[in-house]
Formats: C-alpha cells, sequence, structure tokens
C-alpha cells in the first residue's frame, strides 16, 4: 500500500465516525485493518495571488521535516517557499506499516 495524505477535516470526520484511532503517531484504519505511521504534512494547493508556480510544487505533499531541509516557512494554511507563497492543505502523511497477521 502507498504513502497516503489525510487533511485535517478528513481525519477529524473518520475520528468522529469511529472509523480511525490515533495513539501518538499511529492511525489505525478501522474498516481496512490497516495501521500508518503519521506526521504532520501539507499538500500544495495553489500559488497565492494565482501566479505561476515557479517551483513545481502544486499538487505534493511535503512532510514537516521536508519544507525544514527546503528552507520553507510554513504558517497555518501558507508556505512560503524563496519568494512564493504558496496556500496549503493541513494534514498528515502516512507511511503504511506491515499488517499483523
Amino acid at each position: 500500500m502507498a504513502r497516503l495524505f489525510i487533511s485535517v477535516a478528513k481525519l477529524e470526520s473518520l475520528t468522529a465516525a469511529n472509523k480511525v484511532q490515533i495513539a501518538g503517531d499511529r492511525m489505525d484504519l478501522v474498516d481496512l485493518r490497516r495501521t500508518f505511521r503519521i506526521q504532520p504534512a501539507v499538500h500544495f494547493v495553489s500559488v497565492e495571488g494565482g501566479d505561476a508556480d515557479p517551483h513545481g510544487l502544486i499538487g505534493l505533499v511535503k512532510s514537516e521535516e521536508e519544507l525544514a531541509t527546503m528552507g520553507a516557512d510554513h504558517m497555518a494554511t501558507s508556505v512560503i517557499y524563496v519568494d512564493t507563497a504558496y496556500k496549503v492543505q493541513q494534514g498528515f502523511l502516512g507511511d503504511p506499516q506491515p499488517s499483523a497477521t
């Protein structure tokens, strides 16, 4: 199974519906019987002001660690990279863990 991005809003709705359980950095998808190790991340949605994307980030997901390595500044729903302001969706990046058999 591939890595996945899950937005904060989606995670909240799944939690409210008892379809996901969170413990530390572990997320269990109850119906799928799958476990993911999660870390904070953002999904790049657009360039603020509708300008072109000079860095090719729109559509990509980057973890907080990757943003720091890039030298990007993240605050709430914005990331500034070099001299470009991006609108981002906050969430989590999940790495699938082996299934217990």
